[in-house]
């Protein structure tokens, strides 16, 4: 009985360790990476694709336009009551004005006809209006994507941070545990009050708050980047790139030295945007011009009293060839208001060009100052966290051998903690100020 029980536990234990093996998957991922699995697996980015297919077909449908147009007509009519025609006198059989029916009572045909344009600037065009809104839309999917990387890059960068700070609130929980275990001692041994004891024991108390707090932000940093790249909340994530690594921190002059505002996805839309407002302004002016089209048309006719149509010599057919020509006549008066109306789209876009260009002159000064600024921040505060750590390794061994009191190492391990906090955030902020340049200029 023993022997079945372990049989049956030891299978659901394969069972339950396969299934987690299957649910749950770990991924190592660098930067790079991270922002290409998020543009792979991002559902708003594979939706805002259609939007160019859609485009294409538009261009396509617009071609289209020069294909003749063919159709096929048919119609059966029988005269249930045959309209008389008038007589005049003369040509009746009794020389008097008369009515008499001269219509059959069956009236069948079948037509095809062709109509093929020839002459019509609209059409061209249109294609050009199409292929216009198609470049828009590429240009706008790529400022989506600009956002995506802009975000995942953030969430990466937070998730490095708030690793490296949960690394140095375990290390700085295991010193108070160390400083907790020492002061216990000299308790005993009665070389310390009580009171000071209780201290020790009170900061390793708050010290492992702290890293429970550390370790709770990690898992919403790691949360925030899975949710950007969306994965699976069951896949475990290693970043391959930490916060103190020697890729990160490094000053890009060539990419500072760039100002060319161009680049800007909103630049080139407001370029690609002025272009179709001229398009759409010849298109409305080419509104009031003739066209002119070949139209051909090939009719079978069958008229008689009942619906055998297989009495062939009852069948009549026709057919002409010709030009047809389209002269707007009002369309001009029409069309006034809306080139009017066109043409101040065009002076407005080209304010807002203007505006924007500026706008981003602006925004790519500001951000290399940031950058500046950032990295000089990150060097004063990387010098003083490497004087903290000499001054606290120094009294640390002074409070060993006796020579120094515990508030005064404490004091220096908190000095030693805000350096350290703040030569981190610094690098952090200077990979932030990194990206609002990078996006400021352009190069996503």
């Amino acid at each position: 009985m023993i022997k079945k029980v372990s049989l049956v536990l030891l299978i659901l234990s394969s069972i339950s360790g396969y299934s987690q093996e299957k649910n749950e998957s770990t991924i190592e991922i660098n930067l790079q990476q991270a922002v290409e699995l998020g543009l792979k697996n991002r559902y708003d980015i594979q939706s805002h694709k259609y939007n160019v297919d859609l485009n294409q077909n538009e261009i396509s449908k617009s071609k289209k336009e020069w294909l003749p147009e063919i159709s096929s007509t048919g119609s059966v009519i029988y005269n249930t009551q045959i309209q008389q025609a008038y007589v005049p006198a003369g040509f009746s059989p009794n020389g008097q004005p008369a009515l008499f029916p001269f219509s059959p009572d069956n009236h069948t045909s079948f037509s095809l006809e062709l109509n093929q344009p020839i002459f019509k600037p609209g059409i061209g065009t249109d294609v050009k209006i199409s292929k216009n809104k198609l470049e828009l839309s590429k240009e706008k999917n790529r400022a989506d994507e600009d956002i995506i990387k802009e975000q995942i890059t953030l969430a990466y960068y937070n998730v490095t941070l708030k690793e490296l700070q949960q690394k140095i609130a375990i290390n700085e929980e295991m010193r108070y545990k160390q400083y907790a275990d020492l002061n216990d001692g000299k308790f005993k041994a009665g070389t310390l009050i009580e009171t000071d004891n209780m201290k020790a024991k009170l900061d390793y108390e708050n010290a492992k708050v702290e890293t429970q707090k550390a370790k709770q932000n990690y898992g919403l940093a790691l949360a925030k980047l899975k949710y950007e790249i969306n994965v699976s909340d069951n896949t475990a994530i290693t970043l391959s790139e930490s916060l103190d690594s020697a890729s990160y921190g490094k000053l890009n002059e060539t990419m500072l030295s760039a100002s060319d505002t161009n680049k800007r996805t909103e630049i080139k839309q407001l370029i690609i945007k002025k272009e179709g407002l001229k398009l759409e302004l010849d298109r409305t002016r080419q509104a009031a011009i003739p066209t002119v089209s070949l139209v051909a048309n090939f009719t079978e006719h069958f008229q008689y009293s009942n619906f055998d149509y297989s009495l062939g010599q009852w069948w009549t057919p026709y057919s002409y060839v010709g030009m047809q020509f389209k002269i707007p006549i009002s369309s001009n008066i029409k069309n006034q208001n809306e080139i009017h109306e066109r043409k101040m789209q065009i002076a407005q876009n080209e304010l807002d060009l203007k505006q924007k260009t500026a706008d981003v002159s602006y925004e790519i000064l500001k951000s290399q100052t940031e950058v500046f600024n950032a990295q000089q921040n990150m060097q004063m505060t990387k010098n003083n966290y490497e004087l903290s750590e000499k001054i606290f390794n120094y009294q640390k061994q002074q409070f060993e051998l006796g020579s120094r009191l515990y508030s005064d190492i404490l004091e220096t391990e908190r000095t030693l903690r805000q350096s350290e906090q703040n030569y981190i955030q610094s690098v952090y902020d200077y990979l932030s100020a990194n990206v609002s340049h990078q996006k400021a200029i352009g190069a996503f």
